[in-house]
Formats: C-alpha cells, structure tokens, sequence
C-alpha cells in the first residue's frame, strides 16, 4: 500500500502537466481548406492597397490562414467585431524585412476585411 501513494502524486501531477491551463487560447482552430484562399486574396488586395506588400516573400503567394478571436491586439475598422471569430492571414515577410506584413483580419461569412495586426 505504500507504494500506491507516491505513484498516485505522481499521476496527479503529470495530469495537470498535460491538462494544461484554464486560459482562453485566441487560435480557436486552423483550417486552410474552409474560405482560405478567398481569404487570402482579399487579405492581399488589401495589403497592395495599402503599400504594404513590399515586405512580403513570393508577392503574398505564401499566406497562412487560421481562426482567431479577435481581441485587444487587433486594429479593428468595425468595433463590432470584438471578441468575434474571424480568419487571419498572415503572410510570409522577407528575412532582411524591417518590418513585416500585417496580419489581416477577415470576416468568415462576408469575405470582407475587418481588422489587422499591426508588425514589427
């Protein structure tokens, strides 16, 4: 019976280890397939609009794209979208780039830009 109890310490501490934390992570989920290339067209038009594609590697051909919560960290063009899910796209910067390309904002049900994050 002795040796029971150490062990059973141990399961409980790797079980919080891989548990993790309560914290609200703001990548709800990545998914390249659903919208991402509309998005990505958008994001890049937008981005030329603004002169921002200059830091940009292969002329914004290589994007990611993923689900976020927008929050604080996000310059939003409509408010309305706080703390509402919409896609990022994040395109690749040159490696001798100043500053980078800003990751868009784009609503999932209108394919319209909505937010960015600024880069550094």
């Amino acid at each position: 019976m002795r040796i029971a109890g150490p062990s059973i310490g141990w399961m409980m501490i790797a079980a919080l280890l891989l548990g993790g934390c309560d914290e609200q992570q703001r990548v709800v989920n990545v998914n390249e397939t659903e919208g991402g290339d509309e998005a990505i067209a958008v994001a890049w038009a937008y981005v030329t609009a603004r002169n921002w594609e200059e830091a940009a590697v292969d002329g914004g051909r290589n994007a990611d794209v993923s689900r976020v919560v927008i929050d604080d960290d996000y310059e939003l063009l409509d408010d309305t979208y706080k703390d509402e899910e919409a896609l990022a796209v994040s395109f690749e910067a040159k490696p001798d780039s100043v500053v980078g390309v800003p990751t868009v904002l784009i609503a999932p049900e209108s394919n319209e830009v909505v937010g960015y994050m600024p880069s550094e």
